[in-house]
């Protein structure tokens, strides 16, 4: 099944954060001096509407399925921290997450393959391009990658609060490392905080009310993972 992004402002935006692009459709008598890609057609209004359902405005990017990787990248790379998201389905947290991650140089995002977002256009266009140069390895047990990630030496926290939790900005973090977050709904599962190492949380005003999106908490995350190591 082909996958589009459409509408101007979505499409320009793709082909400037270079997005996995195949080919553009664009309307018959629309010039763009701004487009500098190369597979190119030119199609009647009527030929596109065909294509989505939706306002296209002339503009329709086809992009390629992504590539998903196996854990085997990640002990091949040796990264110094990673990243594992336990069942992340909003595409909007997921591309946030995207973009944050590459802000913090993270390479390596590890996603299960059932029950979760996958990359889709959405996720995409929230990463505003921060997908690129990062490998995401998709498993079929959360729980079966950290076995393999602590048998290659990677310590594993978990953002939660619970009883047992200590405050991120007491944590002196160990390398290599893995971090967790959660469902925006139900958080990390009991399972794999009960096999993290550590478990932390983010200390938050007493009157507040408010608990952190996933997407923000996931930067806090790695901002303070980072100036650690």
């Amino acid at each position: 099944m082909k996958t589009y992004i459409f509408g101007k402002n979505s499409v320009m935006e793709a082909l400037n954060n270079n997005f996995p692009i195949t080919k553009l459709y664009l309307q018959k008598g629309l010039i763009n001096k701004n487009i500098k890609f190369k597979n190119i057609q030119f199609l009647e209004t009527g030929e596109m509407n065909k294509l989505v359902k939706g306002n296209h405005q002339g503009y329709i990017a086809e992009i390629s399925n992504f590539n998903y990787n196996d854990i085997g990248s990640v002990f091949k790379d040796k990264p110094e921290t990673i990243l594992m998201l336990d069942h992340i389905q909003d595409p909007q947290n997921f591309g946030a997450i995207i973009r944050s991650a590459n802000v913090f140089g993270i390479k390596h995002i590890i996603i299960p393959k059932n029950r979760a977002c996958d990359i889709t256009p959405t996720v995409l266009k929230t990463s505003s391009g921060g997908f690129q140069n990062i490998k995401f390895i998709k498993v079929a047990s959360l729980f079966e990658a950290i076995k393999q990630l602590k048998k290659n030496g990677f310590w594993i926290y978990a953002s939660a609060i619970n009883e047992n939790a200590s405050c991120l900005s007491k944590i002196k973090f160990a390398s290599p490392t893995c971090l967790i977050v959660g469902n925006e709904g139900t958080g990390i599962s009991n399972t794999l905080i009960k096999h993290a190492d550590e478990t932390i949380y983010i200390e938050q005003s007493e009157n507040s009310v408010q608990s952190l999106n996933v997407s923000v908490a996931t930067g806090i995350l790695l901002y303070e993972i980072l100036k650690n190591k």
